[in-house]
């Protein structure tokens, strides 16, 4: 007989903190101790959405600019052929796979992050594409397990931290990616709990002080930047499972802890709270624009005033935002640049640029981006009229817009909620929608009916028994895939 939801909630594990230990250990026996079956529905029902979002945004940005060039380096290198390369073909070594994938789920900055935590799901399900090589064969449910490990353990430790609400003001942009994707790659290789802890120790001493300076001004490093961690997780579990030990005591809390490293308050206890019990990973925003989610509530914002009051681009006179103060940071700094972006990161971290040509456009996606797009002297024009101002009291992810037409109406709002937030969720048929909006966008030319069976498997992932052949396989040319 099968568990019914209920029963599923009942049995789950409540991992809790064990005397002194450090709560890497307490988030280590979770990542090695959840099982597909006691997963509650809605966890795996998100788990799968999360994947099929990680997907198709790896697929939109596989020929985005800085990924060919990492592409042509790992293969430059050679080595032993464990993993299959996306797109472009060929087996690498795992690790440098890692290097190769993790940029391109990121280019199009249209990925999920969750409102404390940041980026989640480019770090993990790339990290585990690339660590399929390291074993024979990986089965849906084992990739499922190893997504919602190390998606959880990366959620908590962001939450931690406190990522969007404290850090990102200071100009600290975290590191903890990282430990995420130890976890989510330990549980696939199936390392034991000394390993996995070996592990993230390990991981610990490779966190830096990640700045700001990555986005502003932004530049290839914002998406390089998951190629150098995803890379450095798989290392990590190698090293462990050869021997190398790594500090455990102090990982996240202690004067050597990450956390210490905050000069704010962090909140320790979200580490373990209800942990195996309350899933944070349910909370995970999805995407419906490309360009940093600070701000979407601004492009949202100018959109709903369109459709409501039925105006144009052309009769706008002014628009001015209003935005939270990590906002502000990411988006608006320094403002030579951010009023006068020219490179694609540059614009995708321009909240000036990206709600000119949303209102211009009525969308943004990677067509917003194209060198053609990004010369338009419409779009140069509206950012002209365009100013912001920071509001500490917005939420991290609000915005104020008001809006003043040639003619002097004026409209004014506040949108907190966009489309994708839990509280204003996708539906399955959302995410289905993106990922067909990112094929022809892809690196590798994908048929319908690959595209098609991409998304069934995904979305019925637990019956695959290889998924390698489901997942990587349809993204390679057919003749590039041997060893």
């Amino acid at each position: 007989m099968n568990a019914t939801a209920t029963d599923r909630v009942d049995t789950m594990t409540t991992y809790e903190r064990k005397a002194a230990e450090d709560p890497m250990a307490t988030l280590s026996r979770m990542a090695l101790g959840l099982r597909y079956e006691d997963l509650p529905p809605q966890v795996i029902r998100h788990a799968k959405h999360s994947l099929l979002d990680a997907i198709a945004v790896t697929i939109g940005g596989s020929a985005m600019e800085g990924v060919p060039a990492v592409v042509d380096l790992v293969k430059d290198k050679g080595g032993k052929p464990e993993t299959v390369l996306p797109f472009y073909g060929g087996r690498v070594p795992a690790s440098e796979a890692a290097l190769a994938i993790g940029p391109m789920p990121r280019a199009m900055d249209c990925g999920e992050l969750h409102e404390e935590a940041g980026h989640i799901g480019e770090y993990i399900v790339a990290s585990l594409l690339a660590a399929t090589g390291l074993k024979p064969r990986v089965t849906g449910r084992e990739f499922l397990e190893a997504l919602v490990a190390g998606q959880e353990t990366l959620i908590r430790i962001g939450m931690a931290y406190r990522l969007i609400s404290q850090a990102v003001k200071t100009g600290d942009c975290g590191g903890h990616y990282v430990f995420g994707a130890v976890a989510a790659v330990g549980r696939l290789l199936g390392l034991s709990q000394d390993e996995l802890e070996n592990a993230q120790g390990i991981a610990r001493t490779m966190t830096q002080p990640h700045t700001m300076a990555i986005y502003a001004p932004a530049t290839l490093m914002v998406r390089m930047h998951h190629g150098l961690v995803c890379q450095a997780a798989i290392t990590a579990c190698q090293l462990a499972r050869k021997g190398i030990t790594g500090p455990r005591s102090q990982v996240l809390l202690g004067p050597m802890g990450y956390l210490a490293r905050a000069s704010w308050e962090t909140h320790p206890e979200a580490l373990t709270d209800q942990l195996g019990q309350r899933w944070e990973m349910e909370n995970v925003i999805a995407k419906g624009y490309c360009a940093c989610y600070f701000s979407h509530s601004s492009i949202d914002g100018i959109l709903s005033q369109m459709r409501e009051h039925g105006f144009a681009a052309q009769d706008i006179a002014a628009i001015h935002l209003e935005v939270s103060a990590p906002g502000w940071k990411a988006t608006c700094e320094p403002q030579d640049t951010k009023w006068s972006p020219r490179t694609v990161p540059e614009c995708q971290f321009s909240l000036p640029y990206v709600v000119a040509i949303a209102a211009l456009d009525r969308q943004v996606f990677l067509q917003s981006y194209t060198p053609e797009a990004r010369a338009r002297q419409d779009v140069r024009a509206l950012i002209g009229r365009i100013t912001a101002a920071m509001d500490p009291s917005l939420p991290e992810w609000g915005a104020r817009v008001s809006t003043t037409l040639h003619n002097g109406r004026r409209f004014a709002g506040e949108f907190l909620y966009v489309k994708g937030h839990p509280k204003n969720p996708f539906s399955e048929q959302d995410f289905i929608d993106k990922l067909r909006l990112c094929v022809p966008w892809s690196a590798y030319p994908l048929s319908d009916a690959a595209v098609d069976a991409l998304a069934r498997d995904i979305l019925n992932l637990e019956q695959v028994d290889d998924v390698v052949r489901a997942l990587l396989l349809p993204l390679t040319p057919p003749d590039e895939s041997a060893p």
